[in-house]
């Protein structure tokens, strides 16, 4: 499924959306203690967010990040093809390199039609609709 970088991404990326950082420079000092991870683990799946085009990066002491886009325009799909790759969306579940729809391993179709739906809910789910459930629930999970 997903890494534990692209979750600990994800979980980054609506924080700084929920933090007002489409507007503001947030530090990413700040964005590992609220998400109680490590500054050097999360800084390098920040780079990543950075040459994917999702977030801006400013050095020196007062520096940080912020979005690169408007937070209804960052899907899911968008952080998890930057940390893992779109691999987990187009290969075999188990593995075998061969399975296809002409080829099916044995759960070929039990999971295509439910690896269709995850693909869907991640390409259609922004960091503002997130953001703004998260809100209207009063959910205070990640930080």
């Amino acid at each position: 499924m997903l890494s534990s970088a692209c979750k600990e991404s994800i979980r980054a990326m609506i924080y700084i959306t929920h933090a007002g950082g489409e507007r503001k420079i947030i530090p990413v000092k700040e964005v590992a203690e609220k998400l109680d991870t490590s500054f050097y683990f999360l800084a390098k799946n920040v780079q990543k967010l950075v040459k994917a085009g999702l977030l801006f990066s400013y050095k020196g002491p007062k520096g940080g990040v912020k979005l690169a886009k408007k937070p209804e325009e960052i899907m899911l799909i968008d952080i998890v093809e930057a940390i893992d790759g779109l691999e987990f969306f187009e290969t075999c579940l188990l593995g075998f390199k061969d399975c296809s729809d002409e080829h099916p391993c044995a759960i070929h179709h039990k999971w295509s039609d439910k690896r269709k739906a995850i693909y869907k809910m991640f390409s259609e789910t922004s960091l503002k609709e997130i953001v703004g459930d998260m809100e209207k629930l009063c959910i205070n999970v990640v930080f």
